[in-house]
Parts: structure tokens; C-alpha cells; sequence
């Protein structure tokens, strides 16, 4: 269930979207996709921009004046009018939901299917690249693959594809054998 924020976030990442494609098709939005990681990652490497740009007694046009110093030259114009309006808007809470929101909704539109594969070991980069190319061939979309290690699995991965959970780990199968013995 979404909150309101990622609602809210939502519409702000559709909207943008729709004017990177009107203005300069999937390259702007990727580069778009670009922006909004980057400035995300900028304003949370230092806690005092968060303090600065959230406190009521600095003035919004200080505020303005900071985020422009930030990320002029630095991100597209659409970015950074973003920003600006997420600023004038008293929104810039939204800036962090927005990213995902957008990455979500370019690779629907890209017919981008989004995985996480989580291992108990590290894989190596052809074993990675061949699971990648057999779901791609199975699903029949492209694929956006991340790979995480849990030693806690202790064997084996667990694939997220969506809604959908594959749990091929000893962890998750040690734990189905415990709910059935538990049953008897």
C-alpha cells in the first residue's frame, strides 16, 4: 500500500517524465533518471543541507540561492526547475520518493523489467551475466539485475521479480521444512 508521500511523489515523477520525453525523448529521461540520483546523493552526503534547506528561518530565496550554487551546470534544466518548484512548493521532502517513483515508471515505459537477486555468495560477473541473459530470454523483456549478498542465506538465491519471490536458499528451505514438522 502506497503512503500519500509516494502518491505524491508518484504524480511529481510522472509529470517530469512526460516533459523529459516531450523534450528530448528517452535520452533526456535517462538523463533525468541521472539528476535526480545525483541530487539525492548530494543532499544526503551532508546533513547540514537537509538542516539549512528544512529550517524555517532561512529564507527561501537563500534556500533558492544554495540549491542553484548546487546543481547549476551540474544537472539539466529540468532537474533543476524540479528542484525550484519542489522548493517554492515548500516540498523538497519529496526530492528522495521521486527517484525511485521515476526509475520505476521510465523502466515500465521502456519495457524494463526491474529483479533483485540476493545471494548467500558472491558471483562472479559470468555467472551473473548468464542468469541475466536466461531470465531475460524467459520473461522475453529486458532486464535491470541487482545482485546483494546475504551471508545469512547460507546456500543458494532468492530472485525478486516484482510481486513475485523465488526463494531458492537453504535458508528459506531449512524454514519450510520447520512449518511442516511444526504441523505435525
Amino acid at each position: 500500500m502506497k503512503t500519500e508521500l509516494s502518491m505524491v511523489a508518484a504524480q511529481y515523477a510522472e509529470a517530469v517524465l512526460d516533459l523529459a520525453f516531450k523534450e528530448g525523448g528517452e535520452a533526456q529521461a535517462d538523463a533525468i533518471q541521472n539528476d535526480l540520483r545525483l541530487i539525492n546523493l548530494i543532499l544526503g552526503a551532508d546533513p547540514r543541507f537537509e538542516q539549512i534547506l528544512d529550517h524555517p528561518a532561512v529564507p527561501l530565496d537563500d534556500k533558492r540561492k544554495i540549491l542553484l550554487l548546487t546543481f547549476t551546470n551540474k544537472v539539466k534544466d529540468l532537474s533543476l526547475r524540479l528542484v525550484e518548484l519542489l522548493l517554492d512548493k515548500r516540498r523538497l521532502n519529496l526530492l528522495q520518493p521521486i527517484e525511485p517513483q521515476y526509475r520505476e515508471l521510465l523502466n515500465k515505459r521502456k519495457n524494463i523489467l526491474t529483479a533483485s537477486l540476493v545471494c548467500a555468495d558472491q558471483l562472479g560477473e559470468k555467472a551473473v551475466a548468464d542468469i541475466k541473459a536466461r531470465l531475460t530470454e524467459h520473461l522475453g523483456r529486458k532486464l535491470e539485475l541487482s545482485v546483494d549478498v546475504d551471508p545469512s542465506l547460507i546456500g543458494g538465491m532468492v530472485l525478486r521479480l516484482g510481486d513475485q519471490v523465488i526463494d531458492g536458499s537453504l535458508k528459506g528451505k531449512l524454514r519450510s521444512l520447520e512449518r511442516v514438522l511444526l504441523s505435525v
